[in-house]
């Protein structure tokens, strides 16, 4: 997958979650990517998240880390936080997928939570080989401009340059894809994503580098506080892989990996690991820490030991090519 001549550094990932910000950039060389260096700030409980104090606490956060963590650039690629993004599976008639903003806008148009005409939409359809029949699957994922402005307004008043706005479902997959699924035969299996914060749980369904499906659960690690808090997670996490498997031509999930710090939660884990039980699949824990070189970046910003954070997406942004 890297070859001996592609050395080169990578944009800076910016995952600003409800929770943490995060701050990544890696390289690449001929063993494959390496840490340059990398941040973290826990934003302060008695802040509301979008507000004005809020705004501020990101700005002046991210001029912190990046004073401190050694960056080669101010090249930045960042993501929408899952509260801002909304995604959505739909199907369209097969012979309409070359006009999409037709068909596939008035068939959410009314589930958007913000009008439409203020809407960034992209529409993706999904790539299944064996799917006959006259539907096909799309996933429609939209934003609303005033949001996605202020997110930019943030990075130009902390200094930086926004070379790139992705999705968090890319972000995973990236992460997935350089650090789980190397190998050639691992390319064309069928692989569910977990990716638990503070007040979501990410899942994604993917092929190699294709994303099939995307779902945001609206339980994280602040609402996880017991087992039937986990089992309703685990609940939910079922009924994605179930529509995900009603798509038509949908392939057998082969894989599981839970994208999470080495020192999650033992409880989940164990939930997660019923569930790959149960679905009769591999499961692991997909330590992007733990597959990657640090090559002498400030060990001091990131503890590798029993880590509860997880820098899935803030890697997974700074691999996404702008």
């Amino acid at each position: 997958m890297f070859g001996l001549n592609k050395n080169r550094i990578c944009p800076i990932g910016v995952d600003l979650g409800s929770g943490f910000l995060r701050m990544a950039q890696l390289g690449m060389n001929g063993q494959g990517p390496y840490l340059v260096g990398a941040g973290l700030r826990a934003k302060p409980q008695e802040i509301v998240p979008r507000s004005p104090a809020w705004q501020h606490w990101a700005i002046e956060a991210i001029k912190s880390i990046y004073r401190e963590a050694g960056f080669k650039s101010k090249q930045v690629v960042t993501a929408l936080p899952s509260d801002d993004l909304f995604i959505d599976p739909i199907k369209v008639p097969r012979t309409t997928l070359d006009r999409l903003s037709e068909t596939a806008l008035p068939k959410v148009q009314k589930r958007l939570p913000f009008a439409a005409e203020n809407a960034m939409i992209q529409y993706i359809a999904v790539d299944q080989p064996d799917a006959k029949g006259p539907d096909a699957d799309v996933l429609v994922i939209a934003a609303e401009r005033e949001t996605v402005n202020r997110y930019l307004a943030i990075y130009e008043r902390a200094g930086l340059d926004v070379v790139g706005i992705s999705i968090w479902p890319n972000a995973l997959i990236q992460s997935y894809s350089n650090f789980f699924c190397r190998r050639q035969n691992e390319q064309g299996r069928i692989a569910l994503l977990l990716d638990v914060g503070t007040n979501h749980t990410n899942v994604v369904v993917c092929r190699g580098k294709n994303l099939l499906f995307a779902r945001v659960i609206e339980i994280g690690y602040n609402q996880l506080t017991d087992a039937a808090a986990a089992q309703r997670l685990l609940g939910e996490i079922d009924a994605c892989i179930r529509y995900y498997e009603s798509m038509p031509g949908s392939g057998v999930i082969e894989r599981m990996v839970f994208l999470a710090g080495s020192g999650t939660s033992t409880m989940l884990c164990e939930k997660i690991a019923e569930l790959a039980q149960q679905m009769q699949v591999a499961a692991q824990i997909g330590d992007v820490l733990c597959a990657i070189e640090m090559n002498g970046a400030p060990s001091c910003m990131i503890d590798r030991r029993n880590s509860k954070i997880d820098w899935a997406t803030a890697f997974g942004l700074s691999l996404d090519k702008p």
